[in-house]
């Protein structure tokens, strides 16, 4: 392989990001690339940067020009390039130093057009994934893809991140003069390609600086950003009806809707009358193909009229906006009401069933760990009633527990059973748990109440203990209940705070067997090796067996959180990342939070897929909780870094007896650290026993 890379680097008033970026650029492992910078007539210190760079290395090619914006820039450069493919990078952000690489290997080994990388978010010091993760490569064919593209969710429109073949430029530019130019050329680009994929690797990292343009905070910004945005999409939706792509045509037009809207609201506010007028005129035009598309919601085809009026028409509707939203607010909740009347949560007993233990869910919006919590505790419940054929289980997902309250104290019995959820989400961090959870204790205080496995934590300000003495009011008030700590310091702070009886068991994750399915199932849900032209999941390879042996496992799974527990800089992730791409062994990035909420019937299949890229790792570095027990679980040797919240290094100490589970303070002993496990010998790892919680459980929740 030795393709020509076109890398196109527009550059505008960047003189403090544009040395980090060009340095990432020229330092990529794949070293056959044409580096175009193009100075579109910066007015610092940009241009003489640029030429600079020009002097020390061949491949870079600089273009001065008069300012024309973002678009004319990448436009002049596609004059020019040279390459085999194109790459887009801006100027105020950075590329993993094998991004080159690994997308044109992806590019000839799946015959891709166009490849996609998955980024970073690099904002205000701290470094997060905000996108959906996959961890494997989604092959798509042109319509597919496109589908996706209007969608704007796992496939976005930004010119960057993307690998394209040179000759999909033929005859296609970005529109000069506007902001969200990608938006107009996109599917420009697919339309003329004939396969797409997204690869699962973070080899992009975009800058959040406040004054970039994709960033507006004025008014006036910000409409000009939305007018330009809405242009680019009106494009599209005509593209797409006059190529006779009906369902893209109907689904591009049901997006643009509420974008018109909030152009016509921004425009009067940033006084662009004209601007209005243009979008309401549209909107006339096309009023009918709105009124009668299925994609567009009842709700956007009521407003037509609304917006389509004029000023004084939404004045005035923006005024009772409000009010409609108190009264419509007060209605879903009577309708929410009557709905748990008329359809009542089923809690009868089966015949010969005297008693029941009612398991409340949280819910687990795209937390593995939570939904492993739940998968875990509804295994352990029902292996407890094998036992007891006069008890009946009753699970009760998180999103349903005010209807399932209602219809169970219609037939709650004094010696049925209460047991609640448990995690990391006791204490004033987590206010929905709280909330749900409260809900459930007052209703049932007369009955035996018992919490499942928690983590307590209350921040030291008024929030923090207004949250306490509400818990404390609502804890008291139970007649007999249990609360299970699954660390040390959770459990001295349950008996200091708390009017309860307090046990310390493990996570109750550690007693989760984990599932093993060959190759085979994969292949079924992808119905064979015949690509379709459609959408196409192309899975790592499976069946790893429960015994470790070196040979079935490769590589290095980091798993870093990126929310608000997270403790750890851009910089320190970057070290972590840079220590473990060091070591010589392929590197992959996940989490255990999905960033995409999924139904509690699909939980299982997604959590065993996690727990399958665990398996099939030599190495797991993580500074999360549940990446720690899910390395556990799967007998992976894990390095375990530790955060800002003590749940972390707490719950590490309740199962520090597993030898290959390691817990750092801090990164500086890190490059040893990886080194001497990777350093082991291949063996068998000996999962430690924790049955003894069992025993635990059993006799609380049956006595």
């Amino acid at each position: 392989m030795n393709e020509l890379v076109s890398v196109i680097v527009p550059v505008y008033r960047v003189e403090k990001y544009i040395k980090k970026c060009v340095d990432s650029v020229l330092g990529q492992s794949y070293e056959n690339l044409e580096v175009i910078l193009v100075d579109d007539g910066s007015p610092d210190s940009c241009g003489s940067i640029c030429d600079e760079y020009a002097k020390a290395d061949k491949r870079v090619v600089v273009i001065h020009k008069e300012n024309g914006g973002l678009s004319s820039a990448r436009n002049a450069a596609l004059d020019i390039a040279k390459g085999d493919y194109v790459l887009c990078v801006d100027s105020d952000d950075y590329i993993h130093p094998d991004m080159t690489q690994r997308m044109l290997d992806a590019a000839k080994e799946y015959q891709a057009d166009i490849v996609m990388s998955s980024y970073f978010i690099d904002s205000t010091d701290k470094l997060s994934i905000t996108d959906a993760i996959s961890d494997d490569v989604v092959e798509m064919g042109r319509m597919k893809a496109l589908d996706r593209l209007v969608e704007d969710a796992e496939v976005k429109n930004y010119a960057w991140g993307k690998l394209y073949r040179r000759e999909l430029f033929d005859g296609v530019r970005y529109p000069d003069g506007r902001n969200y130019e990608d938006i107009a050329t996109t599917y420009l680009l697919f339309d003329k390609a004939q396969k797409i994929i997204k690869i699962p690797e973070y080899l992009y990292y975009y800058v959040v600086r406040d004054e970039s343009i994709s960033f507006n905070n004025s008014t006036a910004s910000w409409h000009a950003g939305c007018h330009a945005s809405c242009l680019g999409q009106e494009e599209r939706a005509e593209y797409f009806l006059q190529k006779g792509y009906e369902a893209l045509y109907e689904k591009a037009m049901a997006k643009l809707l509420p974008y018109l809207y909030s152009d016509i609201k921004s425009a009067y506010e940033a006084d662009k009358s004209e601007d209005a007028e243009e979008t309401k005129e549209y909107l006339r035009e096309n009023r009918e193909k709105f009124v009668i598309n299925s994609m567009v919601s009842q709700k956007d085809k009521k407003l037509l009229d609304v917006y389509i009026q004029g000023h004084r028409a939404y004045e005035l509707y923006d005024r009772c906006k409000k009010t409609f939203q108190k009264v419509s607010k007060e209605i879903r909740k009577t309708r929410k009401k009557v709905d748990m009347v008329i359809r009542p949560y089923n809690f009868k007993l089966a015949k010969g069933r005297t008693r029941r233990i009612v398991y409340f869910e949280l819910p687990c919006f795209d937390n593995l760990g939570d939904h492993a919590i739940a998968c875990a505790t509804a295994n352990m419940l029902e292996e407890l009633l094998l036992e007891d054929s006069k008890t009946q289980l009753f699970v009760v997902p998180g999103w349903v527990t005010e209807n399932a309250i209602m219809s169970l104290r219609k037939h709650i019995g004094k010696r049925d059973v209460i047991v609640c959820q448990g995690g990391g989400n006791f204490g004033s961090l987590y206010e929905f748990a709280q909330l749900f959870r409260r809900k459930v204790l007052s209703a049932f205080k007369g009955n035996k109440i018992v919490i499942m496995p928690q983590t307590v934590f209350y921040e030291d300000n008024d929030n923090g203990r207004k949250e306490l003495a509400k818990d404390k009011r609502a804890i008291a008030a139970c007649r007999d209940i249990t609360i299970f700590a699954r660390d040390a310091r959770s459990y001295e702070l349950f008996k200091e705070y708390f009017d309860a009886k307090a046990l310390l068991t493990h996570d109750i994750v550690t007693q989760l067997e984990v599932e093993n399915e060959g190759a085979g199932s994969v292949e079924a849900e992808n119905e064979g090796p015949e690509y379709d032209g459609t959408e196409r999941v192309i899975y790592e390879e499976d069946g790893i067996d429960k015994e470790w042996d070196g040979s079935e496992r490769e590589g290095i799974l980091l798993c870093l959180r990126s929310d608000k527990e997270s403790s750890l800089t851009a910089e320190q992730k970057a070290v972590i990342m840079r220590s473990c791409e060091e070591s010589g062994v392929r590197v992959k990035i996940t989490d255990t939070c999905t960033n995409t909420e999924f139904s509690d019937d699909s939980r299982e299949r997604i959590l065993n897929a996690k727990l399958r890229l665990w398996q099939r790792s030599r190495l797991v570095v993580t500074d999360r909780l549940h990446g720690m027990i899910f390395a556990l679980i799967t007998k992976t040797p894990c390095i375990v870094i530790g955060n800002n919240h003590h749940k972390v290094q707490e719950t590490y100490n309740t199962i520090r007896d597993c030898d290959y589970i390691f817990y750092l303070d801090s990164c500086d002993e890190l490059d040893a650290a990886i080194k001497k496990i990777l350093d082991m010998k291949p063996g068998n790892l000996k999962r430690p026993d924790y049955s003894s919680d069992i025993d635990t459980y059993r006799e609380i929740i049956r006595s």
